[in-house]
């Protein structure tokens, strides 16, 4: 059976558990993470604390989707790349921290996009 896993680690992981380490991994100040599916999808979380970008590909370099929030304001800094870069985005192009870990648990438990998270696509 084919399963998620963040990058470079084996395991199959629930959306439980990915929840839980996200949030562990955002406390610790890591605040970029990348998942893979066995069938070769990415999944990306960077986040600053507050709010995230979270981006789906299908496979890496595939400029794939990312989760908006079409109402939100403003902008915010703070989202630390692994190399770190340290990005600012339109509150819009992310959402809530809370919405990126419900993403996260509907993509690894029902392997689709939750109804109540807007996305944009990305391929043009």
């Amino acid at each position: 059976m084919s399963s998620w896993h963040f990058a470079h680690e084996s395991g199959p992981l629930t959306g439980d558990s990915a929840a839980a380490r996200l949030r562990e991994r955002a406390a610790a100040g890591e605040l970029e993470t990348w998942l893979r599916h066995d069938d070769g999808r990415v999944l990306g979380v960077v986040t600053n604390g507050t709010r995230a970008m979270v981006v789906a590909m299908d496979e890496p370099g595939d400029p794939g989707r990312h989760a908006v929030d079409p109402g939100a304001k403003g902008d915010q800094g703070g989202y630390r790349l692994g190399n770190g870069q340290v990005d600012r985005y339109d509150n819009s192009e992310t959402v809530p921290f809370g919405a990126a870990l419900d993403v996260v648990r509907e993509l690894i438990d029902h392997n689709r996009w939750p109804a109540t998270v807007a996305w944009q696509d990305d391929r043009g």
